[in-house]
């Protein structure tokens, strides 16, 4: 084949190169020869040829010329987008029948060698699978729709995401579906009953206040038994801030150490990773949700006595003459005051919230701004929230994302701080009112109990605010290197304003002693956070590999202004006019954490799993202060076995997992002698230092050994579902303050003292009822079974010089409320209090 051409050596001879390197990975032989316009189509082929270059000015021959016209592969190019026209990056791509697969890029654009007649498959997590049959060199806009049955095949696990059939760790997730239901400002209350081995304990009740949650069991004595929160990649700490229950996508719960070993030294009590929603490409779209709600305090099988009933009562006991009170009379059957329904009333709740979402192929942006108000069951307590959230994701270029994000949030509270155990213990004979209408002041000698307290007499008096502002702020970016490997960074700055302030009148009850009391309390907080990831990816025939390595940093620092007067004159609500300055007070706290990570997830054809990962942490307020923590773990998908018939069961999976995480200790630098500076301990106006703390420098990381089983199985194309897991949490060198004698100075030191052990199974149970392309309706039912136990505490000499350990009694012996009166004693689970044992009958 001949060809010739008038273009001009040197403009050829950059065409004549591109062409070179088009065919480099053919390998083909070739000659150039700069007077030769190539009108053929050069055209990929799946051959290899060796190939030469001639720096021959004026030839160009092809040594194989039926390889260009005749190949059988061609590139097929297309665009994967939504119904709503958003483009789907990292959508798979396969020639069906072959091992030939792609991915589709940031713009949702794809290339892969095919040839006509032959069938492409796209699918992507949350959409139905697509197949096209290729006919030209471009198939246009492939677009999927988003499938009930596979929304929940992609999982957050820590650093990076993992399609469930791959998944070797415990793990529960919760889309916001199921967080719509009910009305909160927190997303720790939204929790309660949505996965297994998930405990949530109410609050105290009061408008915002926050539920406790523990997975697992609890796995220390002496830090915080809250798990670690992960927003956005970004760790947070041990409570997810303001965060709106609207923004949230979905929420990840990592409970084994092969989930949570990635999170280290703060993995001990699990994690909880939560997704919040990002726009997609395409026309902006407006939500607007608006709900409205009523809150009542309800007595549960607890029923007050009226005036007949408490008098009937106390005249039912033989020696009744001999009551005492002032005004024992028959009337008092006609006196009854409800206390209950004086304090109390129903609470409204409102929350609002207007999200807008939109944007090109290269630049989409979320938008939320909300509004939550509530005002207690309980008169003298109301909460008001408002946040905002701007997600957005740019792309400049093919091979970088740019993620900024920006969240801000404003919460205020009304407290009037003031004990409501009068509506209980008040006597129905006396009343809140005198003849007048008048409030009766405390200890009324005009009751029948003249011990008790007025609670609204204090409530036209006293008040009690906090408000709090926290704002944050993301600028991660993903970088593709090449076609396997990635560089993702995420950068995050935090900071939090905190002021609460209380007036107490010298004319309540609480300020009656003092005569009125002024409170000021300030703090803020700034918090850091990076993470440096490379991701690499690969698959080559049937085996799948998924690898990580990363560098964090996390670091703290906190200011604290804390100062309250007494003597006041009533109505000045300021420090200033306080006749006594009783506290000023600050403080400053600082920490750091660096990370090293690795992680690797390895599976071939889907049937046999593997992964391991590592963690070494390096924390500052800790003696020794590197730690190392580990997890590996394995699965088996036995539905992906030729031999396996069961056609009405899409995935028969079991799992195995073993491995280590950690918890740092609740106070700062325990390895250190720490002094407080005491102004009253001073001498001629020099403050003085008093001993506040004795140093440990031998203390060592807590340590929790997590084994594990698990079971999946989805049956009738997903239609049912099931999980079971099983595990033994074990916890070693606890960390605790041990009692010393006085005579040092202080009265405890920080030591590793004991053991523990979890153990539990859990069982989550769901099925879709009825499921058709518009409608489902599903129903989920979750168990979970967790005993905990402490196996090993420190000893205690005896007077005989011996060693014994002996139960610890934890409180004050006042009762059962709070921490009062608990007994960590060996063979015991750790919360349990110390009481009289029931006698076996009622009285």
């Amino acid at each position: 084949m001949k060809l010739t051409t008038n273009q001009k050596p040197d403009k050829m001879r950059f065409f004549a190169i591109m062409v070179i390197l088009t065919l480099f990975e053919l390998g083909t032989s070739i000659t150039a020869h700069a007077e030769t316009p190539l009108t053929a189509k050069l055209k990929p082929a799946s051959i290899s040829h060796d190939f030469a270059l001639n720096k021959a000015p004026n030839d160009l021959e092809h040594t194989s010329a039926d390889f260009i016209e005749t190949s059988a592969f061609e590139a097929i190019t297309g665009t994967v987008k939504d119904a709503k026209g958003g483009v789907i990056p990292g959508a798979s791509v396969t020639v069906k029948g072959t091992n030939r697969v792609t991915s589709s890029n940031n713009l949702g654009v794809f290339s892969i060698e095919a040839k006509a007649g032959e069938t492409l498959v796209i699918s992507s997590i949350g959409f139905a699978s697509k197949e096209v049959t290729i006919s030209g060199t471009s198939v246009g806009v492939v677009t999927l729709s988003e499938s009930a049955e596979t929304l929940s095949e992609l999982v957050v696990v820590g650093y990076s995401v993992q399609k469930r059939q791959s998944l070797t760790g415990a793990l529960s997730t919760i889309s916001a579906d199921k967080l719509k239901n009910v009305t909160s400002p927190n997303v720790q209350n939204l929790l309660a009953g949505k996965a297994p081995g998930l405990f949530v304990a109410p609050g105290s009740g009061k408008p915002g206040a926050t539920a406790a949650v523990i997975i697992r069991g609890q796995a220390t004595l002496n830090g915080t038994t809250n798990p670690l929160w992960v927003l956005d990649g970004v760790i947070v700490g041990s409570s997810p801030g303001e965060l709106n229950p609207e923004d949230i996508e979905s929420i990840t719960v990592l409970k084994d150490a092969a989930s949570t070993a990635i999170y280290g030294s703060q993995g001990a009590n699990g994690v909880i990773v939560v997704t919040t929603k990002r726009a997609k490409s395409g026309q902006m779209t407006v939500d607007v949700t608006s709900r409205t709600g009523v809150n009542q305090l309800t007595n549960g099988n607890l029923k007050m006595m009226d005036g007949a009933e408490l008098y009937d009562y106390f005249a039912s006991f033989a020696n009744a003459n001999t009551i005492s009170f002032p005004r024992w009379k028959p009337d008092l059957r006609d006196s009854n005051f409800d206390w209950w329904d004086l304090a109390t009333k129903t609470g409204f709740n409102q929350n609002h919230n207007v999200s807008l979402q939109g944007g090109t192929e290269k630049l989409q942006s979320f938008l939320s701004v909300g509004y939550y108000d509530e005002s207690g069951a309980i008169r003298g307590y109301d909460y008001e929230r408002y946040n905002f959230r701007l997600n957005t994701t740019y792309m400049p270029f093919s091979w970088l994302t740019v993620k900024p994000s920006l969240v801000g949030s404003r919460r205020s509270v009304s407290d009037r701080q003031y004990s409501v155990t009068s509506i209980y213990s008040n006597l129905p004979w006396d009343s809140a009112f005198d003849a007048n209408g008048n409030l009766v002041p405390h200890r009324s000698p005009l009751w029948v109990n003249t011990a008790s307290t007025n609670y609204l007499y204090d409530l036209q008096w006293n008040k009690g605010s906090n408000v709090n502002y926290e704002f944050m702020g993301n600028l991660d970016f993903d970088i593709k290197i090449t076609k396997n490997l990635t560089f993702a960074s995420v950068n995050n700055y935090r900071y939090n304003s905190y002021a609460a302030a209380g007036y107490t009148d010298p004319r309540s009850n609480g300020g009656l002693s003092v005569n009125g009391r002024v409170t000021d309390y300030r703090s803020e907080y700034t918090r850091r956070y990076t993470n440096q990831i490379l991701r690499y990816t690969n698959n080559w025939g049937k085996h799948n590999l998924n690898a990580l390595a990363g560098y964090e940093f996390n670091d703290f620092s906190s200011k604290t202004l804390d100062a309250y007067g007494t003597g006041i004159v009533p109505g000045f609500e300021v420090l200033d006019v306080t006749a006594k300055p009783e506290r000023t007070r600050g403080g400053i706290s600082q920490w750091a954490v660096q990370s090293m990570l690795f992680n690797s997830n390895y599976d071939y054809d889907g049937r046999y799993l593997a992964q391991v990962s590592l963690r070494r942490d390096g924390a500052s307020n800790f003696g020794k202060k590197y730690g190392n923590f580990f997890s590996v773990s394995g699965g088996w998908n036995i539905s992906r076995e030729e031999w396996f018939k069961a056609k009405y069961i899409d995935m028969l999976k079991i799992r195995a997992a073993y491995g280590s995480v950690g918890n740092r200790p609740a106070s700062l630098y325990p390895q250190f002698d720490l002094y407080a500076v005491n102004p009253a301990a001073g001498y001629n106006g020099i403050p003085g230092l008093l001993i506040s703390q004795i140093g440990n420098p031998n203390l060592t990381w807590e340590e929790t050994y997590t084994s594990g089983l698990g079971l999946d199985v989805n049956a009738f194309n997903n239609r049912a579902r099931l999980t079971v897991d099983y595990y033994i949490k074990k916890t070693d060198n606890i960390l605790y303050n041990v009692p010393i004698s006085g005579l040092t100075g202080i009265t405890s030191i920080t030591q590793n003292i004991g053991k523990m052990s979890n153990k539990g199974i859990e069982v989550a149970l769901g099925g879709d009822i009825f499921r058709t392309k518009d409608f489902t309706w599903s129903l989920d039912v979750n168990l979970g079974h967790n005993k905990n136990k402490l196996t090993d505490i420190y000893k205690t000499r005896n007077a005989d010089g011996s060693y014994t350990a002996k139960p610890l009694i934890v409180g004050d012996g006042a009762g059962i409320a709070g921490s009062a009166n608990r007994v960590i004693q060996i063979g015991l689970p750790v919360d349990t209090y110390y009481m009289k044992e029931w006698a076996g009958v009622n009285p």
